[in-house]
């Protein structure tokens, strides 16, 4: 689903759903709400994961954090190079 969709459905602006998507702004508990109507999920699925996550995370939950703050700030073009530099490398 498009942003723009998905701020028409949740009857949220499309630059507040970017800037949720983005990190630069924590959902209200209103938008989160919103949201998860419009995806027709309960609120506590945009929070459940399967478990795989988490352990990936776990096990270098400081370098995915170290990633995190460097990731924040940044032009959505830098963070796309990024993640194709990332999957470059990672293969």
């Amino acid at each position: 689903m498009t942003q723009a969709k998905l701020a028409e459905k949740s009857e949220l602006s499309i630059d507040l759903i970017s800037r949720i998507e983005r990190g630069d702004r924590a959902p209200s508990l209103e938008s989160i709400e919103k949201i998860s109507a419009a995806l027709n999920i309960s609120p506590t699925q945009l929070f459940n994961f399967e478990g795989n996550e988490i352990l990936a995370l776990a096990d270098g939950l400081f370098e995915a954090l170290e990633l995190w703050r460097l990731m924040q700030g940044r032009k959505p073009k830098q963070v796309k190079q990024i993640l194709e530099i990332a999957k470059i490398v990672l293969g």
